[in-house]
């Protein structure tokens, strides 16, 4: 489900923008718009180039992250649930067993650790498939949980949401039964800002548990002015979530619903 927030990260996520612009310049260049040309190509040149160094990954990624620092368990509060949400995986694999875990597999290892330190008796995992016939990625985390120990009992699957919006839509549907809304919220640090700010319209009172920090304590050995396909990849998450963020804001996601589950 391409959604406005991922198509317009699409638009002018480092890759994309710079092919965009290329092929613009080549549009101009046959129409003998030279100057416009050479500057499209500089544009997309300088803008790709500072994406995939460590000044452009820590420009973007920096403030996201900082603002949600990793605790020890001992530092946070007992709570109704763990809510755990979907990204740590990246569906079945061809040839293996299973979902495939990623970069954002912190989370699942979070979860599991935290729901043994004693931190909340139930684990919630949010996250559904795309497209609808996959496996839904709360059972693909549900089978690494358990092949980490955490029993079945101790797992509560949300399987429907394909969106960070409607994680916290369908989490609310399933929990407020059973009267939960004290949750340690699970996800990356760059996509807490977002996730945190969501679940709150919902009505959770949210403690938010980020993993998953990408920005390293040390530069090298590669420079930091040399472009490395890791600095890219961060930069690019970054845009994905500073677009993201700035959509639901304007899409009034924030905001408290009107008495009833929007859907």
């Amino acid at each position: 489900m391409l959604t406005l927030n991922k198509l317009l990260s699409l638009l002018i996520y480092p890759l994309s923008l710079c092919l965009i612009c290329l092929v613009f310049a080549l549009a101009f260049r046959a129409r003998g718009a030279t100057v416009k040309a050479n500057t499209l190509t500089i544009l997309a040149t300088i803008w790709l180039y500072f994406c995939s160094t460590e000044w452009g990954a820590g420009a973007l990624l920096s403030p996201l992250e900082s603002a949600y620092p990793a605790f020890v368990n001992e530092e946070l509060p007992n709570a109704q649930a763990i809510l755990v949400l979907g990204g740590g995986t990246s569906g079945e694999s061809q040839f293996g067993q299973g979902g495939d875990l990623n970069q954002a597999a912190d989370r699942l290892w979070l979860g599991a650790a935290l729901h043994r330190a004693g931190k909340a008796p139930l684990i919630v995992l949010s996250g559904g498939s795309v497209p609808s016939e996959a496996i839904p990625e709360s059972r693909l985390m549900a089978q690494k949980l358990k092949a980490l120990g955490i029993p079945e009992t101790a797992l509560l699957l949300e399987s429907e949401s394909r969106t960070t919006r409607e994680n916290a839509q369908y989490s609310r549907s399933l929990l407020q039964d059973l009267g939960i809304t004290h949750v340690l919220l699970v996800t990356s640090a760059s996509h807490m800002r977002r996730a945190a700010a969501v679940f709150s319209a919902q009505g959770f009172v949210v403690t938010s548990v980020a993993t998953d920090h990408r920005m390293p304590l040390r530069v090298g050995p590669v420079p930091g002015w040399l472009p490395t396909l890791d600095r890219l990849a961060r930069s690019t998450q970054a845009i994905h979530e500073w677009v993201g963020y700035w959509v639901y804001e304007q899409m009034g996601y924030f905001e408290p619903p009107q008495n009833t589950l929007e859907t």
